[in-house]
């Protein structure tokens, strides 16, 4: 048994995470009264990181972070005739509380350097939040000159407000160890509606409500300490 639980100890190590990011949304079932152009925006990501190696092949690790992300993206309204707008430019900034949960294959290489694949769900809870919109251009402001529409930051996660407050997300991606430190390429994208439906951006949507995802490259660092020691 003492010697079991000294090669469990060993294999557990516990440290620091952190990087940028780029996130996007993505929109599907698009109304035909409105086109949506996505882009990308920066973002940032820090928290603890805990790993168990079950053998010096695989193994788990989890993490608890704070993460924060931006994207923008531009509506062009089809039905003039509704109203004056014809193009919106959005930027939105979500701060979530990210629980990511990987298994992990590691490529034992030369000098003590390690490749290692993961994947994995990722459990988010929305933290705080803000919108922002500007008239791009409607039929008395020239094309060029933004006019701000709408700045909403109070209540982005309420009963009345735009964003789902909770978020399930798969997450892979490839990891470079050696020693204690680790560099990180991965991706994350939602699978669950971000919006509420009752939620109608600058204008009413005629057709169908749009179905919002987010999507998110991120680039980390992290080190973790053996428990052992």
């Amino acid at each position: 048994m003492q010697c079991a639980l000294s090669i469990k100890l060993s294999a557990q190590k516990l440290g620091f995470i952190g990087g940028p990011s780029m996130s996007y949304g993505i929109v599907t079932q698009v109304d035909k009264s409105a086109t949506f152009t996505m882009l990308p925006g920066g973002g940032m990501h820090a928290g603890m990181l805990f790993e168990m190696d079950v053998t010096n092949r695989w193994g788990f690790d989890a993490a608890v972070m704070y993460e924060m992300r931006t994207m923008r993206w531009n509506i062009a309204y089809n039905n003039d005739s509704t109203s004056t707008y014809i193009s919106n430019k959005f930027k939105r900034q979500l701060g979530y509380l990210n629980v990511p949960f990987h298994f992990y294959v590691n490529f034992p290489m030369q000098n003590g350097y390690v490749v290692s694949l993961f994947g994995g769900p990722v459990f988010t809870c929305g933290l705080h939040g803000a919108d922002w919109a500007w008239e791009a251009y409607t039929e008395n402001v020239p094309a060029g000159v933004h006019k701000p529409v709408t700045h909403e930051k109070e209540n982005m996660f309420g009963e009345e407000g735009r964003v789902v407050r909770c978020e399930i997300a798969a997450e892979v991606g490839l990891a470079f160890k050696w020693n204690g430190l680790q560099g990180r390429l991965s991706y994350q994208h939602g699978f669950n509606n971000d919006n509420f439906n009752k939620y109608t951006y600058t204008l009413p949507l005629r057709d169908a409500k749009p179905y919002f995802t987010q999507g998110t490259v991120k680039l980390s660092v992290a080190y973790v300490f053996d428990l052992r020691k």
